[in-house]
């Protein structure tokens, strides 16, 4: 009796891993081709004071004065980690707790911030 009860919920575990592994394909697959559709990065030159006004407008409630992170990450090396292309499109469709910035910023306001950004290493 203990045996087909041990067999019962090994198969409902495995029944419920597939569950959750399949959610996570899923959830990575509609990631990838939202980021693949992401209009790539304007070309435009950097203009660091504008990206700094742009910082201090949207982004320092979250990053923090010093780019050093509160409730977001530290950003203060973020250019060590992403390209100025990546944090493009973070910044653009938001990424976790971080939300969109497209509607409301304007996309040469976005890539001065990632370019701003990126140069950050």
């Amino acid at each position: 009796m203990h045996r087909w009860i041990m067999v019962s919920l090994c198969g409902i575990a495995c029944v419920l891993g597939m569950g959750f592994l399949f959610a996570e394909v899923q959830r990575h697959s509609s990631e990838a081709k939202q980021e693949a559709a992401a209009p790539a990065l304007p070309d435009a030159p950097l203009n660091a004071q504008a990206a700094e006004a742009v910082y201090k407008q949207s982004c320092i409630a979250c990053h923090g004065n010093d780019l050093e992170g509160k409730m977001g990450p530290n950003l203060q090396k973020v250019g060590d980690k992403l390209s100025a292309e990546q944090l493009y499109k973070v910044i653009q469709n938001g990424r976790g707790g971080m939300p969109a910035f497209k509607s409301s910023l304007k996309d040469e306001e976005i890539a001065n911030v990632a370019r701003w950004l990126a140069e950050k290493k």
